[in-house]
């Protein structure tokens, strides 16, 4: 079962803001950092979507893909519908 605390982190210690778990020993948590006050977390940049799909194509990404049509086809299984899909080109 999943419960949320708030926290303020410091450091490795954490500050229980709301009340803490009640626990007899340690306990396995999951940190998400969740910056509310706007300050900027190390490592957190603001990109663009022009700026992540850059990364990708950069990457080669997706370069596997020979016919992206075909291909996008088979993952949506698209059915053929009528004035679309034309075999008389």
């Amino acid at each position: 079962m999943r419960r949320a605390y708030k926290a303020l982190l410091h450091g490795d210690r954490l500050e229980w803001l709301d009340g803490s778990p009640d626990a007899e020993g340690p306990i396995e948590v999951e940190i998400t950092i969740a910056s509310e006050n706007g300050n900027q977390l190390p490592g957190d940049e603001e990109k663009s979507v022009f700026d992540l799909f850059q990364e990708l194509a950069d990457m080669g990404a997706f370069s596997e893909i020979e016919d992206p049509v075909a291909w996008q086809r088979e993952i949506r299984k698209d059915r053929p519908l009528p004035f679309r899909d034309n075999d008389a080109d």
